[in-house]
């Protein structure tokens, strides 16, 4: 099990503000990608189509290394925060990016009251 902290950036119209939105027990970056989605975007992280758009993956120079999902970049990059690429426009309404980063590997603690007061959650309910 790994301790990640999740991050967040909100831009509006008039100021912005980040900050960490939580800690999260899970076993990979994919499963902080399926938390963020499930308890900060209900599902629509991004829509089908987007996320089964290929992306292209550009090395140093610029030139095309590969391809990839959006979900497998999002994934790679640990978060929208961390895109380059992502344009912040029309902010009329508000925009918040998460992202993510290992605090530390291998966790063996028992978190069970770090749990209980919402300080730490877990990806997927286990046993301690």
């Amino acid at each position: 099990m790994n301790l990640y902290k999740i991050t967040f950036i909100h831009y509006s119209q008039k100021d912005s503000k980040e900050g960490i939105e939580t800690y999260l027990l899970a076993e990979n970056d994919k499963e902080v990608y399926n938390y963020i989605e499930k308890e900060y975007y209900y599902g629509c992280w991004v829509d089908e189509e987007k996320e089964n758009k290929m992306c292209s993956i550009y090395g140093d120079e610029y030139h095309i290394m590969g391809k990839e999902t959006y979900k497998e970049k999002i994934i790679r990059i640990k978060g929208e925060i961390n895109d380059e690429d992502y344009d912040i426009c029309d902010l009329y309404y508000g925009l918040t990016l998460r992202g993510w980063e290992l605090v530390k590997e291998n966790i063996n603690i028992d978190f069970t009251k770090f749990i209980e007061l919402g300080i730490v959650n877990e990806s997927k309910r286990q046993k301690w």
